[in-house]
């Protein structure tokens, strides 16, 4: 099958693609919106599913826009800029519904939401970006799709204004001051509050030099940011997260699924996003968090909310959680990175038999993984909320709950 040929989008899939079927075979096309009849050029092919790239538009989808950037499609940041936003909330609800009604036959009864970003463009205030070159040919924005290649990027749509002027101040360093020619990456945080930012080199690096500069200063820089009445410090080089109009609605789904209690256990907790609110639901919190920089926020973070119920332990999570007895936690809520916990933690959680149990994930495929095992040793899911924190792109953030069978 190497000629071009004509399918009709049906859906939209996990991964951003848009699914249509040729001769049998499940046909796989970035940049494409359901209703969308292509003319699609074949790229790869397996025994049952081809990935195509569209050389023709012959008939557009319904909910088929002009994308606001003119570099959509040329850079991999974006997935969804050519479909309108309520459509892209429909296709993410209709995502997550399906891997848990797949894998999770029970929660066919469950009411799966998706909550919607009130501002689909210059929400972010956090980026990682990739740098390559230096002097006049420098390139600083992120690969192109399906290649490490680099895609320069003046100046971002998603961006809050302060990220794109750190943004914007890294290319003039690149371009006028570096001359570190190898690939590179780079974190870029602001808080538009302050209308401040800073930038962080990604990879091995000596703690006291993490920032390479940042706004009025150099060295570490230390941001702001208020959320749902307290004040964090962050920086560019820890986890927080990067929807300025979501992240309070985050804090607020997890909250509610998390109720109140007797002690509760933070885990992946950061610097402390999650632990503040949780230290005055619980009558003791423990936030764990393998990084220095983010477990001393986490800590500076709880002295300035005076929440003198807080424990910060420093250490990786599995091996904290293989050390611990029977805690007799509340309530475990974990928050781990994209590639998810892991079997080891989770049977350590299992072990502990909490009552409950809330799990946040922005990838649908490795929380599914990691409840099961949940699911398998006694505990059952009774929440499934969907936040849409990444508009113009296939991911999304959610929250599960799981309860004990019985509770």
């Amino acid at each position: 099958m190497d000629k071009p040929f004509e399918i009709t989008i049906e859906k939209l899939v996990y991964g951003g693609a848009g699914l249509g079927r040729h001769m049998g075979k499940a046909v796989f096309v970035p940049f494409s919106v359901p209703g969308d009849r292509l003319l699609v050029r074949p790229v790869e092919e397996k025994k049952t599913f081809v990935r195509a790239a569209i050389a023709r538009l012959l008939e557009p989808g319904a909910g088929r826009v002009s994308p606001a950037c003119p570099l959509s499609g040329k850079c991999g940041g974006c997935h969804w800029q050519q479909l309108r936003y309520p459509a892209q909330v429909e296709a993410k609800l209709q995502i997550l519904q399906e891997v848990f009604h797949h894998r999770f036959p029970e929660t066919r009864d469950l009411a799966i939401g998706m909550i919607p970003c009130p501002q689909p463009f210059s929400y972010r205030s956090r980026a990682r970006v990739q740098t390559r070159g230096s002097g006049p040919r420098a390139a600083v924005g992120f690969f192109r799709p399906g290649s490490h290649s680099v895609e320069d990027v003046e100046s971002c749509p998603l961006f809050r204004p302060a990220l794109n002027e750190a943004l914007g101040s890294l290319r003039q360093f690149k371009k006028k001051v570096d001359r570190e020619p190898g690939p590179g990456e780079m974190d870029l945080a602001c808080s538009q509050e302050e209308g401040s930012w800073a930038t962080s080199r990604v990879g091995p690096v000596e703690e006291a030099g993490l920032a390479l500069f940042g706004t009025g200063t150099r060295g570490e820089v230390i941001l702001r940011r208020e959320v749902g009445g307290f004040v964090y410090s962050v920086s560019a080089s820890v986890f927080f997260q990067a929807n300025d109009y979501m992240v309070s609605s985050l804090v607020e789904a997890v909250c509610a699924a998390a109720g109140s209690g007797g002690a509760a256990a933070d885990l992946y907790a950061g610097v402390g996003l999650f632990t503040l609110p949780l230290a005055r639901r619980f009558h003791q919190v423990v936030a764990v968090e393998d990084s220095r920089a983010a477990s001393r926020l986490c800590a500076a973070n709880a002295s300035a909310a005076g929440a003198g119920n807080v424990r910060i332990e420093c250490a990786d999570v599995a091996e904290w959680a293989s050390a611990l007895g029977h805690p007799g936690f509340d309530l475990v809520l974990l928050d781990p990175p994209r590639a998810g916990a892991g079997s080891a933690v989770l049977q350590r959680i299992a072990a502990w038999t909490p009552p409950q149990v809330v799990y946040v994930s922005c990838d649908c495929q490795t929380l599914v993984r990691d409840i099961a095992g949940l699911c398998n040793r006694g505990y059952r899911i009774d929440l499934v909320q969907g936040l849409d924190l990444f508009p113009q792109t296939y991911h999304f953030e959610t929250v599960v709950r799981l309860r004990q069978d019985g509770l």
